[in-house]
Parts: C-alpha cells; sequence; structure tokens
C-alpha cells in the first residue's frame, strides 16, 4: 500500500457496547458476517447466536456470553466490510486496498483487534474470550466489586477523589480502571467504595456519576486470579505477528510480535485501560481516518471529543460497510 493514500485506524468496542440483537441484520444480510457467526457457534460447546439473536435480553448479561459476542459482532462487522471490498477473508493482510496503520481495541475489543490483524483466527479468538470471561466472572464471585463511570472531571481529579475514598474504607481496592477520554474516567472497586464515589462524586465536580451495569470491578486487583489463569490458557493459543501494530491498552505502546500480545491479554485484564493514551497516540501515527467495528458508537464517540482532523465511520450493517467502503477506496 502506497504511503501517499489516507493512513487509517481499525478500532474495536468491549463491554459498554453490547445490547441484545446486535449484528442480527449483519447475519442475515451478509455471507460473510454469518460466517463469522457459525465459526463463533462452533467454538464451544454452546450455541452464541441463541444468547444474542434469541430470547430475552437477560441471556446477554452473563460475562461469558457478553464478551464472545462482542467479538463476534465486531468481526462479522469487520468480514461484511471486507466483502464489500472483494474479499473473502475477515481480517486485513497482504494486498489489502486500504492503507491500514494501527489497530486497537478497548479491553475485549483488543481481540476483535487480534483477528483484524490477522494474528489468531475467529474461532480461537471466541473460545479464548469465552474463557475469559469465566475467568473473569469467577474472579468477580470470589472478590464482588462493581465500576462507574465518572462524568466532567479530568483523570488526575479522580485520581485524586479515588486515593482519598479507599483511604477512608478499610479494605477497599477502589482504583480507576478506564481512561477512556480527557472528561470520562471510569472506576472499579468494592462495593463500599463504590457508594462513597456515587454519593461524593458531584461535590467534587462531576457532571454525572453513573454506575455500570457490570457483574464485577474489571481492570482492577479484584481480577488477580483471572490474570492467572488467562496467562495458562494463552499457552494453548496460536498468535502470529500482526500485519499492522495493536496498541496496547495497558500502555498505549505499539505491539508487534506474539510475546508482546500474549503478556498483554493477561496483564490488561488488572491494569486501566488507557484508552486516552492510545487515542493520542494514534493522532501522532498520522491517521486521517478511524473505522470503528461493531454495534453501536461507543469508541467514535470517546473519540469526538478528543481528536482533531480525523474523519470518524462505523460499520455496523452492509449499508454502512457500503458507504465506508466507497469513502476509503
Amino acid at each position: 500500500m502506497a504511503e501517499d493514500t489516507p493512513r487509517v485506524a481499525y478500532v474495536f468496542p468491549g463491554q459498554g457496547s453490547q445490547a441484545f440483537g446486535m449484528g442480527l441484520g449483519l447475519y442475515k444480510q451478509s455471507s460473510a458476517a454469518q460466517q463469522v457467526w457459525h465459526a463463533a457457534d462452533a467454538s464451544g460447546n454452546e450455541l452464541l447466536t441463541p444468547h444474542v439473536f434469541d430470547g430475552v435480553a437477560e441471556s446477554l448479561r452473563p460475562t461469558d456470553v457478553q464478551q464472545p459476542a462482542i467479538v463476534a459482532t465486531s468481526i462479522a462487522a469487520l468480514a461484511a466490510f471486507n466483502e464489500e471490498l472483494g474479499l473473502q477473508q475477515v481480517f486485513v493482510g497482504s494486498g489489502y486496498p486500504i492503507n491500514v496503520v494501527v489497530f486497537a481495541g478497548h479491553s475485549v475489543g483488543l481481540v476483535s483487534a487480534l483477528v483484524g490483524a490477522g494474528c489468531t483466527p475467529i474461532d480461537e479468538a471466541v473460545a479464548l474470550v469465552r474463557d475469559r470471561g469465566r475467568y473473569m466472572a469467577a474472579a468477580a464471585r470470589d472478590k464482588p466489586g462493581s465500576m462507574v463511570a465518572v462524568l466532567g472531571l479530568d483523570p488526575a481529579s479522580v485520581e485524586a477523589l479515588v486515593e482519598s475514598i479507599r483511604t477512608r474504607v478499610p479494605g477497599s481496592y477502589l482504583s480507576v480502571a478506564n481512561v477512556n477520554s480527557p472528561q470520562q474516567v471510569v472506576v472499579a472497586g468494592d462495593l463500599l467504595a463504590i457508594d462513597h464515589l456515587v454519593n461524593e462524586g458531584r461535590a467534587r465536580g462531576a457532571r454525572r456519576v453513573i454506575p455500570l451495569d457490570v457483574s464485577g470491578a474489571f481492570h482492577s486487583i479484584a481480577m488477580l486470579p483471572a490474570r492467572e489463569s488467562m496467562r495458562k490458557r494463552l499457552l494453548a493459543v496460536g498468535i502470529d505477528a500482526p500485519f499492522a501494530p495493536v496498541l496496547s491498552n495497558v500502555d498505549a505502546t505499539e505491539l508487534t510480535t506474539p510475546s508482546e500480545i500474549r503478556a498483554e491479554l493477561a496483564d490488561h485484564i488488572v491494569a486501566p485501560v488507557q484508552w486516552l493514551d492510545g487515542v493520542r497516540k494514534i493522532e501522532t501515527m498520522g491517521v486521517k481516518h478511524v473505522v470503528e467495528f461493531g454495534h453501536g458508537s461507543v469508541l467514535t464517540g470517546m473519540l469526538r471529543r478528543t481528536v482533531k482532523e480525523v474523519e470518524l465511520h462505523n460499520v455496523f450493517d452492509v449499508e454502512s460497510a457500503r458507504s465506508v467502503a466507497g469513502i476509503l477506496t
């Protein structure tokens, strides 16, 4: 791909982007997307599609269902997009007609990014994420906690508030879990400290403090057992070098080797997601277009408040896939 073509980033959302029925339109309209869902169904002992497409919304709530469903939805969107480009593959590879210079994913979206970058096939990725969700759910049962989004305060102010509460609540492990934008920070921790944060946040200047519908304190020390289980599980996963760098959630560095990716997949379960640093890294790489693959527009919504002079696109159905493909080729 010639360097004079626009530089593009592909990004993939994590938990918080899910909705019951997500991806159903793509499943019905795109044969490539349908093949992704079939591969996802074949990756475990229990079918995934009935939890997402049928039944009731509550069936999507368990972490070990929600996470693989998010990955499958994102990769189905990428597959439909590639189908519009005239390609049969669900990943970016040699001869790709768009100058994709970096991939990024938010939390479990990192796994979607790795599939898109050609590091691992969709069936292995979904199987891995099913287990990731189980490990995290087990850790959450052993150390109950929750998460809240703090809007309208900068990261340093949120960190100061978190530290103040943690010192006042015995045994608290309250900590910053995601730094999403200059005015959006997610905090994870024990239930009592979370209650303090909800009560004190607005008094400290937050515009809103929103409890999140999650089953545990993800990206905190509550997830240490899940990290260790993930390290062992990764020994059985084949990982190739990515087509282009994948950004670390932990420190926004460029992951380019299988060993770096394995370490990241375990460590980021406990470490805060430094999404804002990743966005700033994308800007320094001269990216002119960012494409979010998956349900909704969580990431482009955050990017819109942060980046300048970058065009933002969402691919979530066949129509959007066709439109964005036309813009970028």
